[in-house]
């Protein structure tokens, strides 16, 4: 294990995390804490944002230095205006993002490997065309000569940290996963003790005095660290009914086990009773749904990824945390108010924007939630005479309750809509340029037989939901006593089980939203309510719309909603379970305490089931010898005769263009290593270009390629000057597919520069081409 590459990392992020401190404690003053755990991930955001339009002017150290330079001007601004840091939260949060990224680095330790599962060849590919590129937008490593056409904001993030720490990206990607995970659980942290505690830190503060305030600091830890389990440490219920099933009295094991398989793609019945082996296939819990992906971030953290709906979650926190200090902050701070909606939160947006554009529609969803339910009124954002000519007619408009609650709605619709704007301003060469240059895609509605099986909903979200559901039963029995509490829960369970199984999953979801909008609505919930409807409208949407592309199927959609969901869900859970066990007596033990005390004891057993498992057998199945954060200590093992070559191509400057076989398959070690492992660019690579481009564009090229491998020396020459070759790569793959005909040898201005193993590289001197 390279040690020393983990504590400079660990270095760095700590005084990335201090430069963002001020900047925190200014924009969080009214939150307990004051926002010391959203630094980090502040810091992350300014650092790349100000990188990314430095960038396209110059990149590398210019735009290092200048995301340095910006970040450091927004500390000084914060500090010159006056701050009070919370030194304890501060420490909290350093304690809670050390201890993750020591996880987060001691599972890649033992499997560094940048391999073509799980979409890394694509991320790593990314990373190293924005290491090796002068200027953004970076050259497409799959499409030579051609922008990229993806979100690239996390990977531009990974790419100068690398720079700034004068660390190969190899190294760099898993060192920069651990921090991004890091930062999630250090915001997740925050944001759940900053909600456990908020209302009673007012009441206490006027009515209880300053003794009663620090006993609140244990309220907060407990409600963070229950946040920080259910975000990055639970998994869904599959694991856990697995291994349950197979525990079972033989007489139930049968149908038990046959009501698991029909609600998990991944398993037949007989593979639901078969032990779960030391090699332990962790993808299922993943793969509940046919042909659909249902992430969380411990499988994300298993898998080694750096997908952008991954990356992204620290950022969206951080937009919830500043949601959460405008939702605290009292209407006659107007300054502030506006601060953070008008400018704090779409810088975050529009780092959000580039890192993972479907993130801005979910964190625009939060904002609204945000503006609908907080205490102080719209039009108090306005200017002071602005709002006294509109009274008359606001007044004269919102005579009813309900029209009164309608016009809150639009006017939050309204502003939400204003902040997503000046978020898309934030992030507008990404706009003009990846976003505006894809292929258009279009929204469609779910056909009835579509939609998830409930059984299937259930083992993804059955944790979250039965939280929710004991929560909402606890405020109605608090107002209306146990029998209309039962009699409500009845109700609830009779409208999901009696509707037509395609409409299942809507009245589940729809029940609960709807319950879940009236307590947050009529005070009975706090932020952390506002937190399970936003997540519950993510998960709703993915049944009723999704955005056709990726084949036209639901599989991006749920992925785009399930993530954030997930993390919202968490945070709100570290809230509520914690309330729902101490109760409204403190630790007294009644008979709803008990309940809530099992309740949170079985789930938090089942949900850590799937990472004992699957932990275990990612330890004992190492494929490294050593621990390592080397990401290529995969290649060693899958190609090693192309390990070499491969690393002759990364020494060379610049960006040259490479020409190396087109790839049929996404997953397989064939798939353009040379390419996606060094950033430099090949004439065509993977599949995923028919996505990003079209059909037409890919195999134009993917035939262009063929000729150069097979065609005459003249056809040869003409294509290599037309895309601008420098090198030829010839490897197993080259090989296998073109036989005797991958050679070069004869072809004037075209030499050997590179040959050992399996690889032979030529040289293409443009001005010897034979004509």
């Amino acid at each position: 294990m390279e040690y020393g590459l983990v504590v400079v990392w660990w270095v760095a992020y700590v005084v990335l995390g201090l430069f963002g401190l001020p900047v925190a404690a200014r924009l969080c003053s009214s939150l307990p804490g004051r926002g010391a755990g959203f630094s980090l991930g502040l810091s992350f955001a300014v650092f790349g944002l100000v990188g990314f339009w430095v960038g396209h002017l110059a990149l590398g150290w210019v735009a290092v230095i200048a995301g340095l330079v910006g970040l450091a001007v927004c500390a000084m601004a914060s500090v010159r205006g006056g701050v009070e840091v919370d030194r304890r939260a501060a420490a909290e949060a350093l304690v809670v993002f050390t201890l993750v990224y020591l996880v987060v680095i001691a599972v890649r330790g033992v499997d560094p490997g940048i391999t073509p599962d799980g979409e890394k060849f694509l991320d790593f590919g990314l990373v190293m065309s924005l290491y090796r590129a002068p200027t953004l937008p970076p050259e497409d490593m799959w499409f030579s000569g051609k922008a990229v056409i993806y979100y690239y904001g996390g990977h531009l993030l990974t790419s100068m940290l690398s720079r700034l720490l004068d660390v190969h990206p190899w190294y760099g990607f898993n060192l920069s996963m651990a921090g991004l995970y890091g930062a999630l659980a250090a915001g997740i942290y925050e944001l759940a003790g900053a909600i456990s505690v908020g209302r009673r830190l007012d009441r206490a503060t006027d009515a209880l005095g300053r003794e009663t305030v620090s006993k609140l600091g244990t309220t907060r830890a407990l409600a963070g660290v229950t946040a920080v389990f259910f975000a990055v440490g639970a998994a869904n219920l599959a694991t856990a009914v697995r291994l349950v099933v197979r525990r079972l009295p033989s007489g139930l094991r049968g149908p038990a086990a046959g009501a698991l398989a029909s609600s998990h793609s991944q398993f037949a019945v007989e593979a639901v009773l078969a032990p779960i082996a030391s090699n332990y296939y962790f993808k299922s819990a993943g793969r509940i749904m046919a042909d659909l992906y249902n992430p969380f971030p411990l499988f994300a953290i298993v898998r080694g990824d750096l997908r952008p709906y991954a990356v992204s979650t620290p950022f969206l926190v951080v937009v919830v945390g500043l949601c959460y200090a405008y939702y605290r902050t009292p209407e006659t701070h107007r300054r502030r108010r506006r601060l953070l909606l008008f400018g704090a939160i779409p810088v975050v947006v529009g780092f959000i924007v580039t890192v993972n554009t479907w993130g801005l529609a979910v964190a625009g969803g939060v904002v609204w939630l945000t503006l609908t339910f907080a205490p102080a009124r719209l039009r108090s954002l306005l200017p002071a005479g602005s709002a006294v000519d509109l009274s008359p007619h606001i007044e004269r408009a919102t005579t009813t309750r309900a029209s009164a609650a309608l016009a809150r709605l639009v006017g939050a619709l309204v502003t939400a809509g204003v902040v997503g704007v000046l978020g898309i301003v934030a992030a507008l060469p990404f706009v003009f340029g990846p976003l505006s240059s894809g292929p258009s895609t279009a929204v469609t509605t779910v056909a009835a037989g579509a939609r998830s099986p409930l059984g299937s909903l259930l083992l993804i979200h059955g944790a979250f939901l039965a939280v929710f559901v004991a929560y909402y039963v606890a405020r109605v029995r608090e107002r209306w006593q146990t029998p209309a509490a039962v009699a409500v829960l009845l109700w609830f369970v009779a409208v999901v089980v009696l509707v037509p199984a395609a409409l299942a999953p809507l009245a589940l979801f729809g029940v609960l939203l709807a319950t879940g909008w009236y307590f947050v609505a009529t005070d009975r919930t706090g932020f952390e309510g506002v937190l399970v409807v936003a997540g519950l409208g993510l998960v709703l949407l993915a049944e009723v719309v999704y955005i056709k592309e990726g084949g036209g199927t639901r599989f991006n959609t749920v992925v785009k909603t399930y993530m954030p969901a997930w993390v919202l869900w968490a945070s709100a859970v570290g809230v509520i379970l914690p309330r729902l066990v101490r109760g409204r007596r403190r630790w007294s033990w009644s008979r709803r305490q008990v309940l809530a005390g099992a309740l949170a004891g079985v789930l938090v057993l089942s949900t850590a089931a799937f990472g004992g498992v699957a932990l275990t057998s990612h330890f004992a199945n190492s494929p490294v010898e050593e621990p390592t954060l080397d990401g290529m200590a995969a290649a060693e093992n899958n190609v090693p005769g192309q390990v070499a070559g491969i690393e002759w191509l990364d020494d060379r400057p610049g960006r040259p263009t490479i020409v190396s076989a087109a790839s049929p398959y996404l997953y397989r070690w064939s798939a353009a290593p040379a390419a996606s492992l060094t950033g430099l660019p090949t004439v065509i690579g993977l599949p995923h270009e028919i996505q990003f481009r079209n059909r037409t564009a890919y195999f134009n090229r993917a035939y262009a390629v063929n000729t150069i491998y097979l065609g005459t020396d003249e056809q040869r020459a003409a294509l290599l000057d037309q895309y601008g070759v420098e090198y030829i790569y010839v490897g197993p793959t080259e090989r296998e597919r073109y036989g005797d005909f991958a050679s070069f040898d004869e072809l004037r201005g075209v030499r050997v520069a590179y040959q050992e193993d399996t690889v032979t590289i030529y040289a293409v001197d443009q001005s010897r081409l034979a004509t």
